[in-house]
């Protein structure tokens, strides 16, 4: 019986790692074909035409081009305008996170796909930070729409005041569905990207943790009145004993936004790593370029972010501590006092990034650490580090 009983384990063990392999093999395979059928729309409605300096029938050669010779999909054509760019150097871009042939690569290799929880989830993720020490803001749990969410912000405004408060959706990612609660005239009001209303007349729609607005650096706040942040990415090497950067911008919002994300209507202007000054254009989703804030007109080139070395310690100390997730994207308040880790991202995702910083394996010393993890996709990319 015994014998049997192992028999049945050797052959469910063997099947497992079938279809395990079989599973990271095909896959991409099909999401590539979904990709393909969507060329048609990439062209149509990806493409900023009024700014496009070459002629269409170009354009679609060099959609087809990105798509079969460097393998992704070439979502990244109008935002990093590439038609301004030598066509030898677009080997230089990796192209999206999320494309299939990355995907596979990433989880395969340095995001792993049984932690995504630890980050996904942003209220496990803030008691991992606390647990470690990392500077994070003061958060007071987690609150959902059947329980009594009302009652718990009038007592923590009713306590403290002066606070004002950031409620995140627990599993939201992109800053949709935020939304900030605070005390004015005798009353509480919660407000989103929509509007405002009085708390009696406020509905959460789904579980949101909910923390302190932090109050960012003066210097910060001349230039956006949102909580500006940081996003850098950070990739640790292969043999564990450094940490690189793979690229940092920072985010404004526009107007009276009290939010940043690019995706809600903000812009962001890339991170020089070795200085911690902005470089001198910030770029909306879209493309577009702007020198200076639209809303204050500070120049953004040579603006110098605070406490940029701190803020490099921070991070790296970050992905140290989670090595067995060997690349995340932070998100980074800075504070009079220094910098405050908001979010933790699992899959930051690469076309703003590549837009905002330019292409990332530019750096010998990300491709090169790319390589050695057998994350590049194409042989173009992979000349680069050909000896």
């Amino acid at each position: 019986m015994q014998g049997e009983v192992k028999v049945v384990e050797q052959i469910y063990s063997r099947s497992t790692h079938i279809l395990k392999y079989v599973g990271l093999s095909v896959v991409p395979y099909c999401r590539r074909l979904i990709r393909f059928v969507a060329l048609p729309y990439c062209y149509f409605f990806l493409i900023d035409w009024p700014a496009c300096r070459v002629g269409r029938f170009q354009v679609a050669i060099d959609l087809l081009y990105i798509f079969f010779k460097l393998k992704y999909f070439p979502d990244n054509y109008s935002p990093c305008r590439l038609w301004e760019t030598d066509k030898e150097k677009w080997c230089q871009y990796y192209g999206s996170m999320y494309d299939p042939y990355q995907r596979s690569r990433l989880r395969k290799e340095v995001q792993p796909k049984e932690y995504l929880i630890l980050f996904n989830n942003k209220r496990v993720c803030y008691l991992l930070c606390k647990s470690l020490e990392v500077p994070v803001p003061q958060e007071f749990g987690l609150i959902a729409p059947k329980g009594n969410y009302k009652q718990v912000l009038r007592d923590i405004l009713k306590n403290q005041p002066e606070l004002k408060l950031i409620l995140k959706p627990n599993l939201g990612r992109g800053g949709h569905g935020i939304s900030i609660a605070y005390n004015k005239d005798g009353d509480i009001y919660v407000e989103d990207g929509i509007g405002k209303n009085l708390l009696d007349d406020f509905r959460l729609s789904v579980p949101s943790v909910v923390q302190t607005y932090i109050r960012q650096h003066d210097s910060l706040d001349k230039i956006s009145t949102s909580a500006n942040t940081v996003r850098i990415i950070t990739l640790l090497t292969k043999n564990n004993n450094d940490v690189l950067i793979v690229g940092a911008y920072m985010r404004f919002g526009i107007g009276n936004a009290f939010i940043d994300n690019l995706c809600e209507g903000g812009i962001a202007a890339g991170v020089n790593i070795d200085k911690g000054s902005l470089m001198e254009f910030a770029y909306d989703l879209n493309g577009n370029s702007y020198t200076k804030h639209p809303t204050s007109g500070q120049v953004f080139k040579g603006f110098q972010v605070p406490f940029w070395q701190e803020l490099i310690v921070l991070v790296k100390r970050i992905q140290r501590e989670f090595s067995f997730y060997k690349m995340l994207g932070h998100d980074v308040v800075i504070t009079e006092s220094g910098p405050i880790i908001i979010e933790i991202n699992d899959s930051p995702d690469n076309v703003a990034m590549e837009m905002i910083c330019g292409p990332i394996l530019a750096d010998k010393k990300i491709r090169v650490e790319f390589n050695d993890y057998n994350l590049l996709i194409n042989k173009p990319s992979k000349n680069l580090v050909s000896p």
